[in-house]
This record gives C-alpha cells, structure tokens and sequence, in this order.
C-alpha cells in the first residue's frame, strides 16, 4: 500500500491534468457524441474497446515518460488487448497480427529487460539511451521495406481495409516497440509516426473517438521525448 501511494504522489500537477482532461474530454464525447464512436455502433464490445482504448493509451505512454516498467503492465492488459478488437472489427489485419505476435510478447520482455537496469539513483526510473546517425538510417529503410512487403501480400486478404497504410503504421510501431525494448530515445520518434498512421486508420474506420487518445497522446510525445533527451544529457555515462 505505501509502494501504491509513492507511485500515485510521483505524478507532477501537470501529468494529473493531463489524465484529467483526457478522462473528462472521453466522457463527454461518450456522452454527447456517442454515433462518432465508431461507423458501426451496434457492436457492443467494439463500442467498449474503444473508450478503454482511448482511456489507457495515455496512461501508458504517460507512464513510459517516466521511465517506468509499470507501462507495460498496461499496455498488455488494457492498451493492447482492446486494440486487438478494434483491428478484428475494423479489418485492420496488419495491425491485429502483429499485436499478437511482436507487441504482447515485446511488452513482457521489456519489463523484464527494464526491471534489470533501474537508475543507480532513483529506483523507479530505467536507463535510457540514444542511437547513432547511421543507425537511424537503418532503421528508418527498415520501416518502408517492411510496409511495402506487409501491404502487398495482407492487401491481399478479404475484408482487409487500407493496407498500405496499416502496414506502414505497424511498422512504424514495431520499431517503436523494438527500441522501447532497447531504451532507445528515438522511440519517440517512430511512436510519433505511428500516431499519424493510425489517425488516418482511425478516419477511415470511423472511429473518431480514438482521435482523443491520439491528440493527447502526441502531447505527451513531446513530453517523453523531452524527459528523456534531458535523462540522456544529465547520464550521458548511463547504459
């Protein structure tokens, strides 16, 4: 229980603003604007994933800017489990296998991997580090050859929906996931990029309420990107 009110106090005012509008914007668009959930309301539990979606998404990414291994603790519980739904109803395929697949084995690798390199001052941090020039060139080829083979071959598919671009998002995703993995900064970046993939599936789905988590969770990009570039620079020796 101690361990529990230490964590809730490590939130800063701005960090319980954040989750407080993010909530209180969900709700009233719950409320008020419940046909702009998805193209399809009827579906229940698609309706449901969405909101628990939107609600945990920044959680999560808020809890990854603190450096904090409990991210992933979320993500596998909540984040990737009702993503995983709204891949299935919305023909999103690419997305959908590589959850399964890359980002819930990925996540409890990473609180492993996290939970043995802690901050040598401050516990509830993890290191973090930063890649080279030459292998963000890598990285960023990568990315285009995976969407390119992805999307071909899941275009494919019946009922698949706007391939190319869920292939790019996924894969954009899937490097995000690999250098969280590694405690790479630069997993800010392909995260970044993910967001704007996935607001474009989100449009064309229908499903404008995930536009709420994707605004808040751009915020909270720059935020991460910040608390981390600044990590990096005050541990430059920290691996």
């Amino acid at each position: 229980m101690s361990q529990l009110k230490a964590f809730i106090k490590s939130f800063t005012p701005y960090q319980k603003w954040y989750l407080g509008i993010v909530l209180v914007i969900t709700v009233l668009f719950v409320l008020f604007l419940p046909d702009y959930i998805l193209d399809d309301t009827s579906n229940r539990v698609a309706v449901a994933a969405s909101v628990i979606c939107v609600l945990s998404n920044p959680i999560c990414e808020l809890m990854i800017s603190k450096q904090s291994k409990l991210n992933f603790v979320v993500d596998v519980f909540f984040v990737e489990t009702s993503e995983l739904l709204l891949c299935y109803f919305n023909g999103w395929y690419v997305t959908a296998i590589i959850i399964c697949v890359f980002w819930i084995p990925v996540s409890i690798l990473s609180y492993i991997r996290w939970t043995k390199h802690q901050d040598a001052e401050r516990e509830e941090l993890t290191v973090v580090k930063t890649l080279t020039p030459k292998q963000d060139i890598a990285v960023i080829a990568a990315i285009f050859a995976f969407a390119f083979l992805a999307g071909t071959l899941i275009s494919r598919l019946p009922g698949a929906a706007d391939s190319y671009v869920d292939a790019l998002s996924s894969g954009f995703g899937i490097t995000n996931g690999v250098l969280l993995l590694a405690r790479y900064r630069e997993q800010w970046y392909a995260w970044l990029m993910t967001l704007i993939m996935d607001a474009a599936l989100y449009i064309r789905g229908g499903a404008y309420i995930m536009l709420i988590t994707v605004a808040a969770m751009m915020v909270n990009t720059c935020y991460g990107y910040w608390k981390w570039y600044r990590y990096n620079k005050t541990h430059a020796d920290a691996v």
